[in-house]
Protein backbone atom coordinates (compact mmCIF):
# COMPACT_ATOMS: atom_id res chain seq x y z
CA UNK A 1 0.00 0.00 0.00
CA UNK A 2 1.13 3.45 -0.81
CA UNK A 3 1.33 5.62 2.38
CA UNK A 4 -0.89 8.64 2.42
CA UNK A 5 0.96 11.88 1.82
CA UNK A 6 0.35 14.44 4.56
CA UNK A 7 0.59 18.07 3.61
CA UNK A 8 2.63 20.21 6.04
CA UNK A 9 0.66 22.72 8.12
CA UNK A 10 0.66 26.26 6.88
CA UNK A 11 2.25 27.61 10.07
CA UNK A 12 4.16 26.17 13.02
CA UNK A 13 2.65 27.02 16.44
CA UNK A 14 4.93 28.86 18.90
CA UNK A 15 6.05 26.75 21.86
CA UNK A 16 4.49 27.60 25.27
CA UNK A 17 7.27 28.99 27.51
CA UNK A 18 5.05 30.28 30.29
CA UNK A 19 5.90 27.38 32.59
CA UNK A 20 9.70 27.70 32.17
CA UNK A 21 11.43 29.69 34.96
CA UNK A 22 13.62 32.49 33.66
CA UNK A 23 16.59 34.26 35.22
CA UNK A 24 15.87 37.80 36.34
CA UNK A 25 18.78 39.09 34.27
CA UNK A 26 17.03 37.94 31.07
CA UNK A 27 13.80 39.77 31.92
CA UNK A 28 14.31 43.54 32.29
CA UNK A 29 11.04 44.07 34.12
CA UNK A 30 12.05 41.59 36.84
CA UNK A 31 15.56 42.95 37.41
CA UNK A 32 16.47 43.66 41.04
CA UNK A 33 16.20 47.38 42.03
CA UNK A 34 19.42 49.32 42.38
CA UNK A 35 20.68 49.64 45.96
CA UNK A 36 20.16 53.00 47.72
CA UNK A 37 23.36 55.02 48.08
CA UNK A 38 24.25 58.35 49.66
CA UNK A 39 27.19 60.73 49.26
CA UNK A 40 28.06 62.94 52.24
CA UNK A 41 30.25 66.01 51.76
CA UNK A 42 32.60 67.43 54.41
CA UNK A 43 32.98 71.17 54.96
CA UNK A 44 36.72 71.64 55.48
CA UNK A 45 36.20 75.34 56.26
CA UNK A 46 33.59 74.73 58.96
CA UNK A 47 34.07 75.88 62.53
CA UNK A 48 35.28 72.70 64.23
CA UNK A 49 33.99 73.91 67.60
CA UNK A 50 35.67 73.24 70.94
CA UNK A 51 35.59 69.44 70.73
CA UNK A 52 37.10 68.63 67.31
CA UNK A 53 40.63 69.39 66.12
CA UNK A 54 40.47 71.68 63.10
CA UNK A 55 43.73 70.27 61.72
CA UNK A 56 42.30 66.74 61.69
CA UNK A 57 39.02 67.89 60.17
CA UNK A 58 40.91 69.46 57.28
CA UNK A 59 42.68 66.15 56.66
CA UNK A 60 39.38 64.30 56.10
CA UNK A 61 38.41 63.30 52.52
CA UNK A 62 36.20 65.60 50.47
CA UNK A 63 33.24 63.25 50.90
CA UNK A 64 32.13 59.83 52.13
CA UNK A 65 30.42 57.61 49.57
CA UNK A 66 28.55 57.12 47.43
CA UNK A 67 27.84 54.00 49.47
CA UNK A 68 25.02 52.43 51.47
CA UNK A 69 23.55 54.86 54.04
CA UNK A 70 24.71 52.65 56.92
CA UNK A 71 28.31 52.66 55.65
CA UNK A 72 28.36 56.45 55.14
CA UNK A 73 26.91 57.04 58.62
CA UNK A 74 29.59 54.81 60.14
CA UNK A 75 32.38 56.67 58.31
CA UNK A 76 31.05 60.10 59.32
CA UNK A 77 30.58 59.24 63.01
CA UNK A 78 33.97 57.53 63.15
CA UNK A 79 35.53 60.65 61.61
CA UNK A 80 34.04 62.80 64.38
CA UNK A 81 35.47 60.44 67.01
CA UNK A 82 38.90 60.33 65.34
CA UNK A 83 39.03 64.16 65.09
CA UNK A 84 38.04 64.73 68.72
CA UNK A 85 40.32 66.24 71.36
CA UNK A 86 38.77 63.69 73.75
CA UNK A 87 37.32 60.63 72.02
CA UNK A 88 35.41 59.64 75.15
CA UNK A 89 33.19 62.72 74.99
CA UNK A 90 32.16 62.26 71.36
CA UNK A 91 31.74 58.52 71.85
CA UNK A 92 29.32 59.17 74.73
CA UNK A 93 27.05 61.18 72.40
CA UNK A 94 26.55 58.26 69.98
CA UNK A 95 23.28 56.44 70.49
CA UNK A 96 23.49 52.64 70.84
CA UNK A 97 21.68 50.74 68.06
CA UNK A 98 20.08 47.30 68.02
CA UNK A 99 19.08 44.80 65.32
CA UNK A 100 19.10 45.06 61.53
CA UNK A 101 22.25 45.77 59.55
CA UNK A 102 24.71 46.56 62.34
CA UNK A 103 27.71 48.84 61.86
CA UNK A 104 29.98 49.93 64.68
CA UNK A 105 32.30 52.79 65.62
CA UNK A 106 35.25 52.62 67.99
CA UNK A 107 37.09 54.93 70.36
CA UNK A 108 40.17 54.65 72.54
CA UNK A 109 40.05 56.02 76.09
CA UNK A 110 40.78 54.91 79.65
CA UNK A 111 43.42 52.58 78.24
CA UNK A 112 40.88 50.47 76.33
CA UNK A 113 39.27 50.14 72.90
CA UNK A 114 35.50 50.65 73.02
CA UNK A 115 32.94 49.62 70.38
CA UNK A 116 29.38 50.87 69.90
CA UNK A 117 26.81 49.78 67.31
CA UNK A 118 24.99 52.51 65.42
CA UNK A 119 21.20 52.57 65.02
CA UNK A 120 19.69 50.86 62.00
CA UNK A 121 19.68 53.15 58.95
CA UNK A 122 16.69 52.97 56.62
CA UNK A 123 16.92 56.23 54.66
CA UNK A 124 19.19 59.05 53.55
CA UNK A 125 17.10 61.44 55.63
CA UNK A 126 17.86 59.46 58.78
CA UNK A 127 21.61 59.76 58.13
CA UNK A 128 21.32 63.53 57.79
CA UNK A 129 19.14 63.90 60.91
CA UNK A 130 21.44 61.71 63.00
CA UNK A 131 24.53 63.68 61.99
CA UNK A 132 22.78 67.04 62.40
CA UNK A 133 21.90 66.16 66.00
CA UNK A 134 25.44 64.95 66.71
CA UNK A 135 27.01 68.07 65.21
CA UNK A 136 24.71 70.36 67.19
CA UNK A 137 25.98 68.72 70.38
CA UNK A 138 29.56 69.23 69.18
CA UNK A 139 28.86 72.89 68.20
CA UNK A 140 29.92 72.34 64.58
CA UNK A 141 26.54 72.55 62.85
CA UNK A 142 27.56 72.77 59.18
CA UNK A 143 30.23 70.08 59.07
CA UNK A 144 28.28 67.65 56.81
CA UNK A 145 25.88 68.02 53.89
CA UNK A 146 24.43 65.90 51.08
CA UNK A 147 25.46 68.69 48.68
CA UNK A 148 28.98 69.95 47.85
CA UNK A 149 30.16 72.96 49.84
CA UNK A 150 31.22 76.11 47.94
CA UNK A 151 34.77 77.30 48.34
CA UNK A 152 35.44 80.14 50.75
CA UNK A 153 34.49 81.23 54.26
CA UNK A 154 31.74 79.18 55.88
CA UNK A 155 28.73 80.55 57.71
CA UNK A 156 29.97 79.11 60.99
CA UNK A 157 33.26 81.02 60.68
CA UNK A 158 31.33 84.24 60.23
CA UNK A 159 29.31 83.47 63.35
CA UNK A 160 32.49 82.73 65.29
CA UNK A 161 34.04 86.02 64.17
CA UNK A 162 30.96 87.90 65.33
CA UNK A 163 31.05 86.16 68.72
CA UNK A 164 34.71 87.06 69.23
CA UNK A 165 34.00 90.63 68.22
CA UNK A 166 31.12 90.81 70.69
CA UNK A 167 33.39 89.69 73.52
CA UNK A 168 35.78 92.57 72.76
CA UNK A 169 33.28 95.35 72.23
CA UNK A 170 29.65 95.75 71.21
CA UNK A 171 30.71 98.64 68.97
CA UNK A 172 32.29 96.28 66.43
CA UNK A 173 28.90 94.97 65.27
CA UNK A 174 28.35 96.13 61.68
CA UNK A 175 25.28 96.65 59.49
CA UNK A 176 26.18 93.52 57.51
CA UNK A 177 26.15 91.40 60.67
CA UNK A 178 22.78 92.90 61.59
CA UNK A 179 21.34 91.58 58.34
CA UNK A 180 22.84 88.13 58.96
CA UNK A 181 21.76 87.89 62.60
CA UNK A 182 19.14 90.51 63.54
CA UNK A 183 18.34 88.71 66.82
CA UNK A 184 21.90 89.09 68.04
CA UNK A 185 21.87 92.75 66.98
CA UNK A 186 18.96 93.44 69.33
CA UNK A 187 21.35 93.16 72.25
CA UNK A 188 23.10 96.33 71.14
CA UNK A 189 20.18 98.31 69.73
CA UNK A 190 19.02 101.21 71.83
CA UNK A 191 15.97 100.53 74.01
CA UNK A 192 14.42 101.90 77.21
CA UNK A 193 15.95 99.05 79.20
CA UNK A 194 19.48 99.44 77.77
CA UNK A 195 20.72 101.49 80.74
CA UNK A 196 19.43 98.85 83.15
CA UNK A 197 21.17 96.11 81.17
CA UNK A 198 24.46 98.02 81.18
CA UNK A 199 24.14 98.47 84.93
CA UNK A 200 24.16 94.70 85.35
CA UNK A 201 27.11 94.22 83.01
CA UNK A 202 30.30 93.15 84.90
CA UNK A 203 32.47 96.16 85.70
CA UNK A 204 35.63 94.14 85.08
CA UNK A 205 36.39 92.15 81.93
CA UNK A 206 38.53 89.81 84.02
CA UNK A 207 36.25 86.92 85.10
CA UNK A 208 38.42 86.24 88.14
CA UNK A 209 37.06 89.48 89.63
CA UNK A 210 33.40 88.71 88.90
CA UNK A 211 30.75 88.43 91.58
CA UNK A 212 27.89 85.92 91.53
CA UNK A 213 25.65 88.50 89.84
CA UNK A 214 28.32 89.13 87.20
CA UNK A 215 28.35 85.40 86.45
CA UNK A 216 24.56 85.33 86.22
CA UNK A 217 24.67 88.17 83.67
CA UNK A 218 27.39 86.40 81.64
CA UNK A 219 25.55 83.05 81.52
CA UNK A 220 22.26 84.63 80.49
CA UNK A 221 23.90 86.86 77.89
CA UNK A 222 25.99 84.02 76.41
CA UNK A 223 22.93 81.98 75.37
CA UNK A 224 19.55 83.33 76.55
CA UNK A 225 17.59 80.43 75.11
CA UNK A 226 19.68 77.46 76.26
CA UNK A 227 21.29 78.84 79.44
CA UNK A 228 18.95 81.66 80.48
CA UNK A 229 16.48 79.32 82.28
CA UNK A 230 19.31 77.99 84.50
CA UNK A 231 20.77 81.24 85.85
CA UNK A 232 19.13 80.85 89.29
CA UNK A 233 21.24 77.73 89.83
CA UNK A 234 24.37 79.89 89.74
CA UNK A 235 22.92 82.12 92.46
CA UNK A 236 21.85 79.11 94.52
CA UNK A 237 25.33 77.56 94.40
CA UNK A 238 27.08 80.94 94.82
CA UNK A 239 29.23 80.55 91.70
CA UNK A 240 31.44 83.59 91.25
CA UNK A 241 34.01 84.23 88.53
CA UNK A 242 36.73 82.01 89.96
CA UNK A 243 34.30 79.13 90.43
CA UNK A 244 32.97 79.61 86.90
CA UNK A 245 36.44 79.13 85.40
CA UNK A 246 36.79 75.80 87.25
CA UNK A 247 33.54 74.29 85.94
CA UNK A 248 33.68 71.19 83.73
CA UNK A 249 30.84 69.57 81.79
CA UNK A 250 30.57 66.58 84.16
CA UNK A 251 30.43 68.90 87.19
CA UNK A 252 27.74 71.05 85.55
CA UNK A 253 25.58 68.00 84.85
CA UNK A 254 26.14 66.38 88.25
CA UNK A 255 25.83 69.34 90.59
CA UNK A 256 23.77 71.86 88.60
CA UNK A 257 21.55 69.28 86.93
CA UNK A 258 21.97 70.57 83.38
CA UNK A 259 21.51 68.22 80.46
CA UNK A 260 24.46 67.42 78.22
CA UNK A 261 23.56 69.94 75.50
CA UNK A 262 23.36 73.06 77.72
CA UNK A 263 26.37 71.83 79.72
CA UNK A 264 28.51 71.59 76.58
CA UNK A 265 27.39 75.04 75.43
CA UNK A 266 28.24 76.55 78.81
CA UNK A 267 31.71 74.97 78.78
CA UNK A 268 32.24 76.26 75.24
CA UNK A 269 31.58 79.85 76.39
CA UNK A 270 33.77 79.34 79.45
CA UNK A 271 36.63 78.11 77.24
CA UNK A 272 36.28 81.19 75.03
CA UNK A 273 36.30 83.34 78.16
CA UNK A 274 39.59 81.77 79.25
CA UNK A 275 41.14 82.50 75.85
CA UNK A 276 40.09 86.16 75.86
CA UNK A 277 42.66 88.86 76.67
CA UNK A 278 41.77 91.07 79.61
Amino acid sequence: MTPLALSPPRSTPEPDLSSIPQDAATVPSLAAPQALTVCLYINKQANAGPYLERRKVQQLPEHFGPERPSAVLQQAVQACIDCAHQQKLVFSLVKQGYGGEMVSVSASFDGKQHLRSLPVVNSVGYVLRFLAKLCRSLLCDDLFSHQPFPRGCSASEKVQEKEEGRMESAKTVTTEEYLVNPVGMNRYASSPSQDAQDARRPRSRNPSAWTVEDVVWFVKDADPQALGPHVELFRKHEIDGNALLLLKSDMVMKYLGLKLGPALKLCYHIDKLKQAKF
